[in-house]
């Protein structure tokens, strides 16, 4: 069974990605913060990771280079901000693909199976 790790850490982003996710036929486990997105990351083996970019204590670019140390688990950041992809990039930081808030659950689901199927 596929499995997906969702850091966030808006309750309601949360719940809405774990709804569309799950939906498809995918386990599904979430991270309020980063830090303790990275915690479970030490402990679990994911397919994928949805993970927002401004968080408090850690943002997520930090996190992605931590991940980076341990696992090549594919990492897909969403955010409001346009353009991201550019400063992503000019920070030296691999990730796989990018969402844009507000997201199109149609193609948020696309996105999440081309990945991981």
């Amino acid at each position: 069974m596929k499995k997906i790790l969702i850091i966030d850490d808006e309750l309601s982003i949360r719940l809405l990605l774990r709804e569309i996710i799950e939906d498809m036929g995918i386990v599904v486990s979430e991270a309020e913060t980063a830090i303790v997105g990275l915690q479970i990351l030490k402990k679990e083996k994911f397919d994928m990771i949805i993970m927002d970019i401004q968080m408090p204590q850690m943002n997520g670019l930090e996190a992605v280079r931590k991940i980076r140390q341990f696992s090549d688990t594919p990492v897909f950041i969403i955010s409001a901000f346009s353009h991201l992809e550019d400063v992503v990039g000019n920070l030296g930081v691999k990730v796989e693909g990018f969402i844009e808030k507000p997201f199109d659950i149609d193609e948020l689901s696309k996105k999440i199976d081309e990945q991981i199927n």
